[in-house]
């Protein structure tokens, strides 16, 4: 029986850093990179913390993942393949979620806070995740674009 790849950055890392070790996979999923991606990763992501989370934190991973994906659906190269995709890990534990947005990278640029003007639709996502998540980063290497945040799990219900 072949295990399928793990795709989740945090998973690689679990087996050299500490820091990894306290979290746990609740699961990924690929979504297409098409601008309708958002919203099913959304509803993905609210089936899987439903009941697990408090709703405010809820709302704030609701939004910086569309945000995210979004992003990584306008601006890497997974958009501009017909099986071009983008890969969401969600992952939990020690009082914070992890969440990691994959995509296929772009030769261009990775992810940063930039000023925005206040009169632009858009250019708001990384200044959105910097301002509501506890941590976040991106990681860019040769064939992806690893964005990630955390933000404090503020368990409701079961534990996960």
């Amino acid at each position: 029986m072949n295990l399928p790849l793990v795709t989740c950055r945090y998973e690689r890392h679990r087996v050299t850093s500490t820091r990894w070790t306290t979290l746990r996979l609740l699961g990924h999923a690929d979504f297409p990179a098409t601008p309708y991606s958002a919203p099913v990763a959304r509803q993905w992501v609210r089936h899987l913390l439903a009941g697990k989370v408090a709703e405010a934190v809820l709302d704030d991973v609701m939004l910086l993942l569309s945000e995210v994906v979004t992003n990584a659906v306008v601006h890497s190269d997974s958009s501009h393949s017909p099986s071009g995709s983008v890969t969401v890990c969600l992952a939990a534990g020690n009082g914070r979620l992890h969440i990691e947005v994959i995509d296929d990278g772009s030769a261009g640029s990775i992810p940063f806070v930039r000023a925005s003007d206040h009169d632009s639709d858009g250019g708001r996502g990384p200044l959105l995740v910097d301002l509501i998540a506890t941590a976040w980063g991106a990681h860019h290497d040769q064939s992806s674009t690893v964005v990630w945040f955390h933000l404090p799990s503020g368990i409701s219900g079961q534990p996960f």
